[in-house]
């Protein structure tokens, strides 16, 4: 009866608590609002998901460049959305937080800044709680080491698991977004001074982790597809240039150029090829541009456009698909891509014409000789199976529910409000979240609800 009375008590006093994080992506921004109970005792007493819902609008904060004062006010539509969503006495108590990623870390100190002043306006105008200090510039190693714990988080693989249960091996990650992509795995190659950019000691629970981590600026998709058009431009002259990831008759315009499409899966590959720097390596193992990276792990899971230009085009299958996982190997996507560059414009209009990324269709032969390039020179065999999906238990697979988790952990223990490094987020996170693993196996997020309302809908993460 004592047990009981416990119980009811700590139900009575659980509470929801909301937070927001904007990922404000080279492609377009996002608002996640994220509901969670506290107090309700048990495992899940520090943060028990609730709800993650979505909105998107495009075009990204990168895009402002020109006019960074009218920044702010492109996010008035995801504000709006929030306020909707949070119950109106919580909004002054509920905290934003807006991070941007690879996009505007390429447009220059001075556009960066002033547009960061304009979200700072927009922000503290809202009603939300907010800090100008809460909009600010994630960096790639923030970036991955969130979408990290995102993933092993949903797989329950963070935690030391209740004896006798044998613990679930962490997995690795490749978050490729519009200007970056991130690659963070497990290793047991031993951290050395010379190489601690590129390692990360992280401890839940009393599991160890030691993770390699490497963002790569200037590869993600978006990013990468104008390198190749550039590349192209800059060896020819005059109209009619051709390309040979753009649909056999296909026309494109780029900075005053002309561009015809060949449709030559072959010669697309090469192309693709030539954006990599793989001429120097000064470290026992290298991917590319000089980067060390050791022996990579077993298992790895694929998301944002590794998912998206795969699976959610129905690239092996023909099946289009919003959410879901699908396993595939290079060569998988190598014999796929050859197919679908093979395809006349019309063709490919016709099969990808009710997938959100219509308008984008031409540019797909493209974007998959280039996931196919970039696996293959994170050294991957061709016959290695990757997971690409975008959703674990029913939870979408971005970095923002790492972010959340870090924040929301910050401000229960902040002295005045401070904010830590990401660092002591992280072990914050896991000193929060420890309380978890003894019921890791019952299912993350009974109850959960994901809500996703695409407005102007498109992949708009970095």
């Amino acid at each position: 009866m004592a047990l009981l009375a416990q119980l009811t008590a700590a139900l009575a006093t659980a509470t929801n608590k909301h937070g927001i994080v904007f990922d404000a992506g080279s492609s377009g921004s996002r608002i996640h609002v994220y509901t969670w109970k506290t107090g309700g005792g048990g495992a899940k007493d520090a943060f028990d998901l609730v709800e993650d819902d979505l909105l998107k609008i495009k075009p990204g904060l990168s895009a402002y460049k020109e006019k960074p004062s009218e920044a702010g006010a492109s996010l008035a539509p995801l504000i709006a959305h929030a306020k909707k969503k949070v119950p109106a006495h919580l909004v002054a108590t509920t905290p934003v937080f807006l991070m941007a990623t690879a996009g505007l870390r390429m447009v220059g100190e001075a556009a960066k800044d002033a547009i960061l002043q304009s979200v700072c306006t927009e922000l503290s105008a809202s009603g939300f709680l907010f800090r100008c200090a809460w909009a600010s510039l994630l960096d790639g190693r923030e970036e991955g080491l969130f979408g990290w714990v995102t993933v092993n988080y949903l797989l329950d693989a963070l935690y030391k698991p209740e004896p006798p249960a044998s613990p679930e091996e962490p997995v690795g990650i490749i978050d490729l977004g519009g200007g970056s992509v991130q690659i963070v795995f497990p290793t047991t190659a031993a951290p050395t001074s010379a190489l601690a950019e590129y390692s990360q000691q992280l401890d839940f629970g009393g599991r160890k982790h030691s993770l390699y981590i490497k963002s790569h600026l200037g590869y993600g998709l978006d990013a990468a597809r104008n390198a190749v058009l550039d590349l192209l431009v800059s060896r020819h002259e005059g109209k009619g240039i051709k390309h040979p990831c753009l649909p056999s008759g296909a026309t494109l315009e780029y900075k005053g150029h002309s561009l015809v499409g060949e449709g030559d899966w072959h010669h697309c590959k090469r192309l693709q090829r030539q954006i990599f720097d793989t001429s120097a390596c000064a470290h026992a193992s290298c991917s590319f541009g000089g980067a060390y990276q050791p022996a990579l792990p077993k298992t790895l899971y694929g998301f944002s456009y590794l998912y998206d230009r795969t699976a959610a085009i129905g690239l092996l299958d023909g099946k289009l698909q919003t959410f879901g996982s699908q396993q595939m190997s290079i060569a998988d996507i190598e014999r796929a891509g050859a197919k679908l560059c093979a395809l006349e414009p019309a063709a490919v209009d016709a099969r990808f014409k009710a997938h959100q990324d219509a308008s984008k269709a031409r540019n797909f032969c493209g974007d998959v000789a280039y996931l196919s390039t970039l696996l293959t020179l994170f050294g991957f065999p061709e016959t290695h199976t990757l997971t690409m999906t975008n959703k674990i238990k029913d939870v979408e697979l971005v970095w923002t529910l790492g972010a959340m988790l870090a924040k929301s952990a910050e401000l229960a223990s902040a002295d005045g409000g401070g904010f830590l490094s990401l660092r002591t987020s992280l072990m914050l996170v896991a000193a929060a979240l420890g309380l978890f693993y003894v019921s890791r196996r019952s299912a993350v997020g009974k109850g959960y609800r994901h809500v996703s309302q695409p407005l102007n809908q498109g992949h708009d993460s970095d």
